[in-house]
Order: C-alpha cells, then sequence, then structure tokens
C-alpha cells in the first residue's frame, strides 16, 4: 500500500493517477469516495470543509480495501486525515507493506491552486478550514507513521508534474538519493 498526505491542492490526486497507471495497481480516491456516498448531513460538513466522522471515514476505506484485499498493491489518497485514522492504518498493515508519500505545498499556492478547480468544496471558507485541520493534523500522523518504522518521503508539490513523479518513482523502487 502506498499513502499519499498533503494539503488538498498540492497535487496528491494527479501524482496518485500518475503512479497507479506506472505500475499497474488500484488507485482509491477517499475524498471522490465521500463526496460521491455522503448523505446530505456529512455531503455539507464536506462542502463547509469540514472533517466527517472516523467511523465514517474508516467504514469507507474499510470497505474498499476488502474489495482489493487479494493484492497488497494499491494506492489511497486523502487517508489518513486524523491521528485516530492513522492509528487504524497503522493497526492493520505490516510496516513492511506501506510506504508513506508526503507532498508538502506553500498555502498561498494552495489556495491558487484550489480556486482555479471548479469544486463546491473549494469556497475561501473551506479552503481555508481545510489548511487549518491538515496543518493541524499532519505532525501528529506523521510520527504514527515513523513510530510504526514506516518511512515517510517529504517531497515539494510545487516542482513540475513530471519532476515530482520521477521522485516519487524513485523513491517507491528504492533508488532515491
Amino acid at each position: 500500500m502506498i499513502i499519499f498526505l498533503g494539503i488538498a491542492g498540492s497535487g496528491k490526486s494527479t501524482q496518485c493517477r500518475l503512479l497507479a497507471e506506472s505500475l499497474d495497481c488500484k488507485y482509491i480516491s477517499v475524498g471522490q469516495l465521500l463526496r460521491k456516498g455522503a448523505n446530505s448531513a456529512d455531503q455539507e460538513k464536506l462542502v463547509n470543509g469540514n472533517l466527517l466522522n472516523n467511523s465514517v471515514v474508516i467504514g469507507v476505506v474499510e470497505a474498499e480495501i476488502a474489495n482489493i484485499a487479494k493484492s497488497n498493491e494499491f494506492i489511497i489518497d486523502g487517508f489518513p486525515r486524523t491521528i485516530e485514522q492513522a492509528k487504524w492504518i497503522t493497526g492493520i498493515m505490516s510496516s513492511d507493506l506501506v510506504r508513506v508519500v508526503h507532498i508538502k505545498a506553500d498555502a498561498t499556492e494552495i489556495i491558487k491552486r484550489l480556486r482555479l478547480r471548479n469544486r463546491q468544496d473549494d469556497n475561501t471558507d473551506a479552503i481555508n478550514k481545510r489548511i487549518g485541520e491538515y496543518n493541524i493534523s499532519i505532525g501528529p500522523i506523521i510520527e504514527e507513521f515513523k513510530s510504526k518504522h514506516i518511512d515517510v518521503y517529504d517531497i515539494d508539490g510545487f516542482n513540475t508534474i513530471e519532476d515530482v513523479h520521477e521522485q516519487i518513482v524513485a523513491y517507491i523502487n528504492g533508488t532515491r538519493s
């Protein structure tokens, strides 16, 4: 399993799709699954930039992982978003089967990128709320992975798409410098 972490707009989804294509493996977009399957109350939470309850998110991820349980070769985008979710995933997966890519990006640039998208949840208030939540939660999530001896590869998301992809592939293949 390859986990991609990063704030919305950092290029996670783009890089996940490219890597899934390169590795010919399954790509799970948790945000897309949540937006597609959310009831009206959860849909409103998402539009306002709020995180959904851990039990809801973990349930969606657990069901999706069960669908592809025959293989550890899959990419997961947008999960975990909380320390509870990170503890859940590290509890069910062996550390030697997990790799984590953390795409870092500047908040000012993120805001510019997100305003170019045409999604209902990319309004100014929701963007600012998501950036705040991310900044609070990412440190403990990364520490949870490291405490389980899972390597976390930090990469600058504002290099070219191709350069970021090449660096991620090198990391996955164990040839990064």
